[in-house]
C-alpha cells in the first residue's frame, strides 16, 4: 500500500485488528450489524453475484468471513484476504464453524499475493471507502492482473451523491480539518464516473449499480454512531421503499444509481 510511512500502516491495521478482537461485525458492516429490521440477519445475504461451484474466488478484504461462508457454501474454490491478522483469525474460525473449507491469505489489496490470471471473480465489499484513491486505482489495477481472461469483478464502493454519505462527507471534513482528529480508516466517497475512469484501459466492460436508499441513519461520530435517529418501527416500511428505488435506480431511471448509499461497480476482463 502506498501509505505516508509505516506508522501510519501500522495504525491503519490496528484499527481492523482491535476492530476483530472487539466486534468484528459492527466494524466491517457499520450500522448494518445493528439494524435487524432493516437488514435481516446480515451473515445470511446471499452473495449479488452469480458463484460457479469449483470457480476460483478472491474476496479481497474477506473481515470476518460472512460473504465468504456464503460463496463457500454455493461450492466456490474461496480464498479470504485480509490485511489485518486478527480479521483472518476471526474469519477462520466463522467458516470452520459453519463447517466450510476455503484458504487464507494475509495481503495488501495494492499489491496482491497472487499470480496473474488467478481467479475466476473477485468481489470486495466496502475495502476501497478507506484507502486513498491513489490506492484504489491500484487495487482495480491489481484486480485485473489477477483475474483469468474472461473473468469478473463485483467492487462495493460508497456513492458520493447519497444523503447519508454527503452528511457523513461533512461531519468528516469538520473532524480532520477543524478539530484535527486523525483517522486511518477515513472514508472516501465515488461518483460513478470516477470509478469508470479508474477502470478505463484495464476491463472489456463496466457498469455500475446503485443500491442502499435510505436517509441517513445518524450522526457519524463515534459518540453517535450506535445511536439510530429513526424509530425502529420504521425500519421495515423504509426497506420496502428502499427496495422499490432500488429497482428503479438500475432499471428504468439509471440517473437514480448516483443517490445510492453503496455503488457496485462490475468489470469484465
Amino acid at each position: 500500500m502506498n501509505v505516508p510511512d509505516s506508522a501510519f500502516l501500522d495504525e491503519f491495521v490496528g484499527v481492523w485488528d482491535d476492530g476483530a478482537k472487539r466486534d468484528p461485525a459492527f466494524i466491517t458492516t457499520g450500522v448494518m450489524a445493528i439494524l435487524p429490521d432493516y437488514y435481516g440477519d446480515i451473515a445470511a445475504i446471499p452473495p449479488p453475484f452469480p458463484v460457479t461451484p469449483g470457480e476460483r474466488v478472491l474476496d479481497l478484504g474477506c473481515g470476518w468471513g460472512r460473504m465468504l461462508n456464503n460463496v463457500c457454501a454455493l461450492g466456490a474454490n474461496a480464498v479470504g484476504m485480509d490485511i489485518s491478522s486478527d480479521m483472518l483469525a476471526a474469519a477462520r474460525g466463522y467458516i470452520n464453524t459453519n463447517k466450510r473449507n476455503a484458504s487464507f491469505v494475509r495481503g495488501d489489496g495494492t499489491r496482491l499475493p497472487f499470480a496473474d490470471n488467478s481467479f475466476d471473480t473477485v468481489y470486495s465489499l466496502l475495502v476501497l471507502q478507506h484507502l486513498s484513491k491513489e490506492n484504489g486505482r491500484a487495487v482495480f489495477r491489481e484486480i485485473h492482473r489477477v483475474l483469468k481472461p474472461g473473468g469478473h469483478a463485483h467492487v462495493w464502493v460508497p456513492g458520493r451523491f447519497a444523503p447519508e454519505n454527503l452528511l457523513f462527507a461533512f461531519l468528516q471534513f469538520v473532524s480532520i480539518h477543524l478539530f484535527r482528529h486523525k483517522d486511518p480508516i477515513r472514508m472516501r466517497f465515488y461518483r460513478i464516473g470516477e470509478a469508470r475512469r479508474m477502470c478505463a484501459g484495464l476491463f472489456s466492460s463496466f457498469d455500475a449499480t446503485g443500491h442502499e436508499f435510505r436517509p441517513p441513519w445518524n450522526l457519524h461520530t463515534k459518540w453517535t454512531w450506535h445511536k439510530i435517529l429513526i424509530p425502529r418501527r420504521f425500519h421495515k416500511g423504509l426497506r420496502r421503499i428502499s427496495d422499490r428505488i432500488e429497482n428503479a435506480a438500475n432499471s428504468r431511471f439509471r440517473f437514480l444509481r448516483r443517490f445510492g448509499v453503496v455503488t457496485i461497480v462490475r468489470v469484465v476482463k
